[in-house]
């Protein structure tokens, strides 16, 4: 058995749980999988101001590089 081992089986009884597997500070624990949030209309809200910011961006970037275009060619 080598000494990783040894320290592993050593300290298997110590856990909290016994798929607690951590591998150091700062991780998200003995979870088996990721469970998801519940969602607020606050949270829906931000997402949909987001898109709209987006999309608003993306539509003056194609005005600009229609009129910038037309500049050129004139």
């Amino acid at each position: 058995m080598t000494e990783r081992e040894t320290d592993t089986a050593e300290n298997a009884e110590h856990v909290a749980h016994p798929r607690d597997v951590r591998a150091g500070p700062g991780d998200a624990g003995a979870a088996d999988r990721p469970s998801h949030l519940p969602e607020t209309a606050t949270d829906r809200r931000a997402g949909r101001s987001a898109t709209r910011l987006f999309l608003g961006l993306l539509l003056l970037g194609v005005l600009v590089a229609v009129v910038l275009g037309w500049a050129a060619m004139g």
